[in-house]
């Protein structure tokens, strides 16, 4: 019992590992994206396009928890701006 959870946990290190580089690749992107919205002196929010991205989780089976995620993302995105 113990092997196979460790097993199932070994595997959530490896995709949490995955998500965070991820993450941290899209929190630069963002912010150079945040950097081309101040030189054109544009706003930072972009209520389409999060709801673009938040529509999206709903195609995935754990839909409200990721839909969460999404809007801590969004949050911590701005900040970066």
């Amino acid at each position: 019992l113990m092997k196979q959870i460790d097993e199932l946990r070994k595997q959530i290190d490896e995709i949490d590992t995955q998500i965070m580089k991820l993450l941290d690749e899209r929190f630069s992107l963002s912010s150079q994206v945040g950097n081309v919205k101040k030189a054109h002196k544009l706003p930072i929010h972009h209520q389409n396009r999060e709801q673009d991205i938040l529509n999206k989780t709903s195609k995935f089976r754990h839909f409200p928890a990721i839909k969460s995620v999404y809007k801590t993302i969004f949050q911590e995105s701005k900040k970066l701006q």
